[in-house]
Parts: structure tokens; C-alpha cells; sequence
């Protein structure tokens, strides 16, 4: 498995990734002829891309995912209570660099949204373009954060079970009752490395890279919007429990009143996790 180490503000890192080609989805350097697509996971679901990756009528482009400060296999020293969307941002363009990459196409969903959002802002450069799905780009709302702190108090009580009930309880935040098989073997994949990473001993990092990350990110305002160059593209899930479609269109109209080229697209019955394998249903 491949990995690189970086240093930021807040620390090393030590990012796992995956570089898929036309030609081979474990590839060990992009082809520098072809655009280069940067996935941005959503919350506790590392390995959501796998379809995209694993198809090779899908990998046209150098596609190119990995896994978030304590997430998946991606290895970090603990971070400090300041750490939210800036830092996080400053993580992946350390990542970029690192690798050495080109500007690239942001695919991004959920808690990866709000860290390729900040990425366009500050380093506009850097993106050609943005596609986010189901977005928590703006404050969270009361009612989420309001579960979110529930879920969170009860991950780290301590009681008979709770690790697999706040586990239930995310899967209905991801995929809204209605898990596919396909999303079922990611939702197995993924729960043995967040068990890990969310240890007992990992608590305070489990509450500042998810928990306090959700409850204190803000909305940028629209001098900063103003800043991104690059078309927007805003996804959203018609049967997600957790963000009504207005929470999509108050993102579009901000973008919009700070000038920058954004289409929207609502997809009809897709869950707040739309791409694992919505398209494929439908």
C-alpha cells in the first residue's frame, strides 16, 4: 500500500492513498498526459470510491483518493484542539504537493466537501474543477448537530455495544434505511479501521477530526467565494434523512451571489452517500 509522509502546522501525517490509471487501478505514478481527478472521502467512509476505481470503463482519467487524518490506514500525530477545515486543507495541499500533482479535478462528498471547498478558496489554483455531494459547506444545522452530539456522547460512554450503535446509527445518517449489498460490504470494510483509529485511547482525536470538525465549521463568506476560478458542481440526494434540498440551494445561492459558475442537480431517491452505487440502481 502506498503512502507518503508530510508535515504540516499541525503535525506529520502519513497519507495512505491510491493512484488508478486507464491501464492499472494500483498504478505507482499518475500518467502525466491524462487530467488528474482528487477524491475527497466523506465521514468514516474511507473506501466509498471503490466502484470508480475498480471499473475500468470508469478510470479514463488518473483518479486519485485517499484517506483523511484518522481515517482509514492514513497514519498522523495527534492534532490540537484548533484543527478544522483550514487545517485540514492545509493537509491535503501538503499531500499535493508531496506527490507532486498538477491542478486537479475535486470530487469530493459530506465532511471531504467542506475540505476541497476551503482548498478552492484559499489555493484557487489549484482546482479545475469541483464536484460536491452532498455538502456540509455551510453551519451545521441544529437539528444534525443536536444527533451528531448524541451519537458522539454515546460512542465514548463506554456502555455494552454502544461502538456498534452509533455504527447502525451512521449508516442510517449515510445511506437512509436503504443499504444496498454493495453498500453493506463497504459499511463491513470500513468498520475494523474506525474501530482502530477510535480507540479508547484515540478519543480526543475521534472528537477533533469528526465530531468537533462537524459542530464548528463555518460558512465562507461571499468575498471568499468570490475567490474560486474554477465551475462548480453541486449533487444531491433526494432520500437523504439528514439535509433537506434547501440546504443545497442556500450553497448554490451563495455561490452564485459571489459570482461563480455553479449548476445543481438533485438526484431523485439517492441517499446522503449518493455515489456509492446509486447510478448503478438506476
Amino acid at each position: 500500500m502506498p503512502f507518503v509522509e508530510v508535515s504540516t502546522s499541525t503535525g506529520r501525517i502519513k497519507f495512505h492513498y491510491t493512484i488508478s490509471t486507464p491501464d492499472c487501478s494500483m498504478a505507482k505514478q499518475i500518467n502525466p498526459d491524462l487530467p488528474v481527478v482528487l477524491f475527497f472521502h466523506a465521514f468514516a467512509f474511507h473506501t466509498m470510491f471503490h466502484s470508480q476505481f475498480s471499473d475500468p470503463m470508469l478510470r479514463k482519467f488518473n483518479l486519485i483518493v485517499f484517506d483523511l487524518r484518522w481515517h482509514g490506514d492514513t497514519e498522523s500525530d495527534t492534532i490540537p484542539d484548533r484543527y478544522g477545515q483550514e487545517e485540514a486543507a492545509e493537509d491535503v495541499i501538503a499531500f499535493m504537493d508531496a506527490l507532486q500533482l498538477p491542478p486537479c479535478h475535486f470530487v469530493s462528498i459530506d465532511i471531504g466537501s467542506t475540505i476541497a471547498l476551503q482548498i478552492t478558496v484559499t489555493n484557487p489554483q489549484r482546482a479545475l474543477s469541483l464536484l460536491i455531494m452532498s455538502h456540509i459547506c455551510l453551519e451545521e444545522l441544529p437539528d444534525v448537530a443536536s444527533g451528531r452530539t448524541e451519537l458522539y456522547d454515546l460512542y465514548i460512554s463506554g456502555l455494552p455495544g454502544a461502538d456498534l450503535d452509533v455504527a447502525f446509527g451512521y449508516s442510517q445518517y449515510a445511506f437512509s434505511n436503504n443499504m444496498s449489498n454493495l453498500a453493506q460490504a463497504v459499511f463491513a470494510s470500513i468498520l475494523t479501521p474506525n474501530l482502530r483509529n477510535w480507540s479508547p485511547d484515540h478519543r480526543d482525536e475521534y472528537r477533533l477530526a469528526t465530531y468537533d470538525f462537524f459542530i464548528r465549521r463555518k460558512a465562507h463568506s461571499q468575498e471568499l467565494l468570490s475567490r474560486i476560478t474554477c465551475p462548480v458542481k453541486l449533487l444531491y440526494g433526494r432520500g437523504s434523512v439528514v439535509y433537506s434540498e434547501n440546504y443545497t440551494e442556500r450553497l448554490m445561492e451563495n455561490l452564485q451571489a459571489a459570482n461563480v459558475k455553479v449548476i445543481c442537480y438533485a438526484v431523485p431517491n439517492a441517499p446522503h452517500y449518493l455515489c456509492v452505487d446509486h447510478g448503478r440502481r438506476n
